[in-house]
């Protein structure tokens, strides 16, 4: 039972610092949109650019972030964690296939790649089996 609440609080650990991370790089790109672009090789300047950015980088990852923490938060409904960590993960993956199609990308984009991989199974590994017994209910 130890082991499946560690699982579970690493999973939550995955979801909480993963929300912080979306929703702080959200709430950046709300003030200072030119530098968060620029961190992902990305440029604006006009208002076609502006709005994807921030359909993006604001809307969408604000989105996450509330996901993220709504799914820490309300652990027992394991989907959110599950949708939540598949987010992630397809994101990780999403990065593998550029490599193999266009190149490998600088180091940062390579250790997110990285910190995304590890974050998908801290998330995944907690999932229902772990949540099920940490709430004393069957898997």
């Amino acid at each position: 039972m130890d082991i499946e609440r560690a699982r579970l609080g690493l999973r939550r650990l995955g979801l909480l610092g993963s929300g912080l991370t979306f929703g702080s790089i959200a709430l950046a790109s709300l003030a200072v949109p030119e530098k968060v672009a620029a961190q992902y090789a990305y440029s604006v300047g006009t208002p076609d650019s502006f709005n994807e950015f921030h359909a993006i980088f604001t809307g969408f990852w604000l989105g996450l972030a509330l996901l993220m923490f709504t799914a820490a938060r309300r652990w027992e409904d394991r989907r959110l964690g599950d949708l939540a960590g598949a987010a992630i993960g397809l994101q990780a993956l999403a990065r593998l296939l550029s490599i193999a199609l266009h190149g490998a990308p600088s180091a940062s984009f390579s250790s997110a790649m990285l910190g995304e991989l590890v974050t998908a199974i801290l998330i995944l590994q907690g999932g229902p089996i772990a949540a099920a017994r940490a709430s004393g209910r069957p898997p």
